[in-house]
């Protein structure tokens, strides 16, 4: 609930995106010609990459922690994400980063905007709805999709990157 509490202050810094996915350019629009990426918020938390590390990333790491079943691990980014309400259905598929890794989703808040799942040939296979404290972990190289809500206010979710 602190996590929920500190996301929805007024005083915590979201940035604006205007793809939450990130994919402009690159080749995953001609794979999944009928998504499309929405804005939304974003904070980061913490970045290897970038050294960067927000002054709120201590609230978080104690979750990451509690589903870590080892201490032996590299941790590469954790970002919060806020979606707002949208029809556009689901956004663009992406995989966090081009490396191997895992991928843990926590949902911050209940909505219905559902993270989608894809198979290699990009045919859905699994969808999961937002409920305040699910954990979803899956290997990072699935190709991923969320989703606005459509009646919900937001979908606010923390994303973490590791691998072990």
């Amino acid at each position: 609930m602190r996590i929920k509490q500190m996301m929805e202050d007024v005083g915590f810094p979201w940035g604006y995106l205007k793809d939450v996915t990130y994919r402009d350019t690159d080749e995953v629009k001609n794979r999944f010609p009928q998504a499309t990426g929405t804005s939304g918020f974003a904070h980061l938390f913490y970045d290897a990459e970038t050294n960067t590390s927000s002054e709120y990333v201590n609230i978080i790491l104690p979750l990451l922690f509690s589903f870590l079943d080892t201490t032996e691990y590299n941790l590469f980014r954790i970002k919060g994400g806020l979606l707002l309400p949208t029809n556009t259905g689901y956004n663009m598929p992406h995989i966090d980063m081009n490396r191997p890794h895992t991928t843990a989703l926590y949902y911050v808040n209940t909505s219905d905007g559902d993270t989608v799942f894809f198979d290699e040939t990009n045919n859905i296979i699994k969808t999961v709805k937002p409920e305040q404290g699910k954990v979803v972990i899956f290997d990072g190289s699935i190709y991923h999709a969320s989703s606005c809500p459509t009646t919900a206010t937001n979908r606010m979710t923390l994303n973490f990157n590791y691998d072990y």
